[in-house]
């Protein structure tokens, strides 16, 4: 069986790619991919293809607007993060701790699921900074909702799982 095959029949297997096949969840974590690629890279070119990915799905208006708040959430979250922030590649079918996190936060702030988005919150940051961080969160979700691009709910016994995962051996969902 030839490489790609079985990269594509591991993908398949795998749950984050059953996620990320969802166009709102695909949209949290390439946004929070490209910008910290930006933060790692200072390649502008980065923003410049989540911008684009977020006017073509979410239109200009709603797409300026998340972009604003994709900037001030992952600005807030580099202040106060608890741990250097990780990241899979743009285009990654696998999910680390931290992005299934910003999927928890954004998907509890959506569906109204305070414990859940309180709980990615703290485990992104801390207990103290966590309102800080879901009220940066807040533009971001809800601009991402009223676009038409709610997530799936994941409630707060799952996000304790995988925020959890901090001193697991593989702490990343695949």
């Amino acid at each position: 069986m030839p490489v790609t095959d079985i990269q594509h029949n591991q993908d398949q297997e795998c749950p984050a790619s059953r996620i990320l096949a969802r166009q709102p969840e695909r949209l949290v974590v390439g946004g929070y991919r490209g910008w910290l690629h930006f933060a790692s890279e200072r390649n502008v070119a980065r923003l410049r293809e989540v911008q684009s990915d977020y006017v073509m799905h979410l239109g200009e208006q709603a797409g300026a607007a998340a972009m604003r708040g994709l900037e001030r959430l992952i600005g807030n979250l580099g202040a106060c993060a608890n741990c250097p922030l990780r990241f899979f590649c743009q285009g990654s079918k696998h999910l680390c701790r931290e992005e299934c996190l910003m999927l928890g936060l954004v998907s509890g702030l959506q569906n109204g699921d305070e414990d859940a988005a309180l709980l990615s919150a703290q485990f992104l940051s801390s207990s103290r900074q966590a309102p800080e961080l879901l009220t940066a969160a807040a533009e971001f979700s809800m601009t991402l909702k009223f676009a038409g691009q709610q997530l799936l709910p994941i409630h707060a016994h799952t996000v304790d799982q995988f925020g959890g995962a901090t001193r697991a051996p593989h702490p990343t969902l695949h």
